[in-house]
């Protein structure tokens, strides 16, 4: 007779249960950050960077106790552990961002998270999370190091600990710009302009290291550092939302609105940055330039849509009448639109510009500076005129417009090389349809800085109004999508609702 075999059962304790919930991630996060999560912790170049940070701070520690008896060792083990940590949350991390869209769109995987419940906001949220994620990581485990590093004396702790919060929150606005480039095809887009970022930020951190104690002097927040903080801040904000939702468009369908958001976004900010910069005093003279740095980024997208314009995004604008209507020239996601809101941006940078000219009692703001304002806007214009004669024919055109605009301040250099090489420089008035050569002219003596001015100011002018002329012969494409929209969407309605 055989023995029935018992299987004993073996209770969960309740620190089994109480700690089984840590052995993967909650339910309640997103998907898409587990998924990306789980594959960026387990990345050689996340695993290289933290221990590699672990291990040379842990050295450099154990020679700061030693030495700790010496003047500044406290001073010197900040000043390491701000270069690594900010090389490591500054470049490395934002760099892993690079290929973040386009590796899923080039291996048609995007189109199976389109289809799921996952819209396009949240697809690129999750990449972006997950790689900020993995820089939080990188702040806790330097904790330790700043705990003991208070021990040495002589730390600011205030100043040191918002600086290293400043740098997370860099971190993270570099982190979505590069995850919004990553979604472009062309690799001066994706490629290039991250990587001048990234050398940017190292030699920034490097010279910041120099001037240890102006940098941390700054993160004080003394005297009118306050409203050049938050300034900062919301300018880097505004960058790294612009270039993301430039991410959310490339994936997201055509009947989702994305620009109107991103454009009234512009108008914000630079409203905010102009408040932030008239309290703090800031020199009037510095003001246009940063306001049109803020306008750039909404230039550029504005002038790289396409001009095409489905009917049930005007839906919106024409339930509010004329002035819905009126409000859509410059809000549509289509190009037409785009360039009356360029013109509305060029309108308002130069007309600053001019105010900061001429202020009343005195001159501050000279020919020169207005010059060169006028030079870079019509640089930024420049490119936009191809990209509107050619529209059918291209397919991407973001990278275009930016190989132009390189281009074209690349011919500058070449032009000035050869200027001042053969001591011929009135042979520069044959480019001077080329916005960026007025900013060499204007600073040589050999050019008359008034008629540079006038020079710079009509070829802008130009640039701009043919843009404005060639939106203008495609007007249709906007009208034709509203009396669409109002047949299609608005009339039934009205006829159901009267029956």
């Amino acid at each position: 007779m055989t023995t029935p075999t018992i299987t004993p059962t073996v209770e969960t304790s309740a620190a089994d249960r109480s700690t089984a919930g840590l052995n993967d991630f909650s339910d309640r996060l997103p998907p898409m950050l587990v998924k990306e999560l789980r594959q960026g912790l387990r990345a050689r170049t996340f695993v290289g960077v933290f221990l590699g940070l672990q291990l040379f701070l842990g050295i450099v520690m154990l020679f700061a106790t030693m030495a700790s008896g010496l003047d500044g060792a406290g001073e010197a083990v900040s000043r390491i552990i701000f270069l690594f940590f900010s090389l490591a949350v500054l470049v490395v991390q934002p760099l892993r961002a690079m290929n973040a869209l386009h590796a899923e769109i080039k291996t048609t995987t995007i189109d199976m998270m389109v289809l799921t419940r996952l819209n396009a906001r949240r697809i690129v949220a999750g990449k972006w999370a997950s790689i900020v994620g993995q820089t939080l990581l990188l702040f806790v485990s330097i904790v330790p190091y700043l705990i003991l590093r208070y021990f040495f004396g002589g730390m600011n702790l205030f100043a040191e600990l918002l600086a290293l919060g400043s740098l997370c929150l860099l971190s993270a606005c570099l982190t979505a710009f590069n995850v919004g480039l990553s979604s472009n095809s062309a690799i001066i887009v994706r490629g290039i302009l991250p990587l001048g970022l990234a050398v940017s930020m190292f030699i920034f951190m490097t010279f910041m290291m120099e001037e240890f104690d102006e940098f941390l002097e700054f993160f004080a927040l003394e005297d009118d550092n306050l409203a050049i903080f938050l300034g900062l801040v919301a300018g880097a904000l505004y960058l790294a939302w612009t270039a993301f939702g430039l991410g959310v468009a490339a994936i997201a369908p055509a009947a989702e609105n994305h620009s109107t958001l991103n454009r009234l976004v512009t108008l914000g900010t630079m409203a905010v940055i102009g408040v932030i910069l008239y309290a703090a005093n800031a020199d009037r003279e510095a003001v246009p330039f940063l306001i049109g740095v803020i306008a750039f980024p909404g230039l550029v997208l504005a002038l790289c849509e396409s001009n095409f314009l489905m009917p049930r995004v005007t839906l919106p604008f024409i339930r509010r009448g004329g002035l819905g209507k009126l409000l859509g020239i410059f809000l549509y996601p289509c190009w037409t639109s785009g360039v009356h809101f360029t013109a509305l941006l060029s309108a308002i940078v130069l007309g600053i510009g001019g105010l900061v000219m001429v202020p009343p009692g005195s001159f501050r703001f000279g020919v020169e500076e207005f010059t060169v304002l006028c030079s870079l806007l019509g640089s930024a214009l420049f490119p936009a005129v191809f990209l509107a004669l050619f529209q059918k024919r291209i397919k991407n055109r973001i990278g275009l417009y930016f190989a132009i605009l390189i281009g074209s301040f690349s011919l500058m250099l070449a032009l000035i090389a050869v200027a001042e090489s053969t001591n011929v420089d009135e042979a520069m008035w044959l480019f001077c349809w080329l916005p960026p050569v007025h900013l060499y002219m204007v600073d040589d003596s050999s050019f008359t800085e008034e008629i540079v001015m006038i020079t710079s100011l009509i070829f802008t002018s130009l640039y701009l109004g043919a843009l404005l002329f060639h939106a203008w012969a495609n007007f249709k494409t906007i009208r034709n999508a509203e009396e669409e929209a109002e047949l299609t969407y608005l009339t039934p309605a009205k006829e159901n609702h009267n029956a």
